[in-house]
């Protein structure tokens, strides 16, 4: 990999946004495809110790803490339900009962989605003749819960290997009246970023008419993943995941601060950069910052780039001339000698480019 394209939409941001070498990462909400920066969560189980965790999240789920006074009938299925979860060889009946269901389930179907784990445990809740009333509704939202934050929390920018598709430059660059930005990375699977430190106080100089300040800039290179196309869905295991699920408060994947968070943010890394088949033809890269802290608001996405990778700019087929001079005039601005091409159309799917230049200058 050498070179690689970001498909731009006309706007008043787009000037901005070259101004100051944005890249924005978009959320999972503002992606086109639904199914886009998710996962499933899937409930195949190895071994029945594992499942002692599924029955602890229905205890925690079930059991009602008083804020104010409470129900006598609440009181009594909070009494049964402690007493249940003080009887061992109880608790490891209805454990080991699950297992063995889902072990069947998964001879019979390839993957254990959620609907399917909340039948079996109200199946076997009925056998074992549980004397407190599971609350089902309540394990199932803190599952779906727990699959949100940690499943569709975090962030992506997006580029392609090509920057001539017909349909591309439809859907993502404002039906050809955008632009496409040409990057060549130095450094293969790599994108550099540019990180600017905080200006110093010193209110001597602040002070002066005229004073000259210094602020650190750091350029450093981060992942960049190719998209691995699939016919379908990508998904996690509950299970594997346990340890993240069961520290959701002490997970610091932002920072990666904790080394055994690590391979749960690379794995993530992985499934966020799979898609199904019919997305194949955007032969699609990107960066990807896992989040498992709180959600991010849009001006804290924002990175920016040097401007060395920044190679070449090329316009639509329909992109207005004082778009491409204001454009050129932004880089004049910023001195980056830069190459522009014009979009031509052809009798393919490919589009033709030729060299523009702005002979008003």
């Amino acid at each position: 990999m050498n070179k690689l394209y970001k498909y731009r939409p006309l706007s008043e941001f787009l000037f901005k946004e070259l101004l100051y070498q944005e890249l924005y990462f978009a959320s999972y909400s503002e992606l086109n495809d639904p199914l886009d920066l998710s996962a499933r969560i899937e409930f195949t189980a190895e071994k029945e110790e594992q499942v002692g965790y599924l029955i602890k999240l229905l205890f925690k789920t079930t059991l009602i803490i008083p804020k104010t006074d409470i129900l006598t009938s609440e009181q009594n299925n909070n009494s049964n339900l402690i007493d249940f979860y003080k009887n061992k060889s109880a608790r490891f009946s209805f454990r080991k009962n699950i297992y063995n269901k889902l072990i069947q389930l998964k001879k019979e179907h390839r993957f254990i989605w959620i609907d399917s784990i909340v039948n079996v445990i109200i199946e076997v809740a009925q056998e074992e003749q549980i004397t407190f009333n599971i609350n089902v509704i309540n394990f199932k939202s803190e599952l779906e819960r727990l699959a949100k934050k940690f499943l569709e929390n975090s962030f992506t920018t997006c580029f392609s290997s090509t920057n001539k598709d017909f349909l591309m430059w439809s859907h993502y660059a404002t039906k050809h009246s955008g632009i496409c930005l040409e990057f060549t990375l130095d450094h293969s699977g790599q994108f550099p970023y540019l990180m600017k430190g905080k200006r110093k106080k010193d209110i001597d100089k602040y002070l002066q008419s005229d004073s000259k300040w210094e602020v650190d800039e750091i350029i450093f290179w981060d992942k960049i993943h190719q998209v691995d196309y699939q016919d379908e869905q990508p998904y996690i295991n509950f299970f594997d995941f346990l340890p993240v699920f069961d520290n959701e408060h002490n997970c610091d994947l932002i920072g990666l601060s904790k080394s055994w968070t690590h391979k749960f943010a690379e794995e993530l890394e992985l499934v966020f950069s799979t898609k199904t088949k019919p997305w194949s033809y955007e032969k699609e890269w990107r960066a990807i910052e896992i989040n498992f802290g709180e959600p991010q608001h849009p001006e804290e996405r924002i990175r920016h780039y040097p401007l060395e990778v920044l190679t070449g700019v090329y316009f639509g087929i329909r992109t207005p001339e004082n778009v491409k001079k204001r454009i050129h005039n932004i880089f004049n601005k910023l001195g980056k000698e830069i190459q522009f091409f014009d979009g031509k159309p052809t009798n393919g799917r490919d589009l033709d480019f030729e060299i523009w230049e702005d002979y008003d200058n």
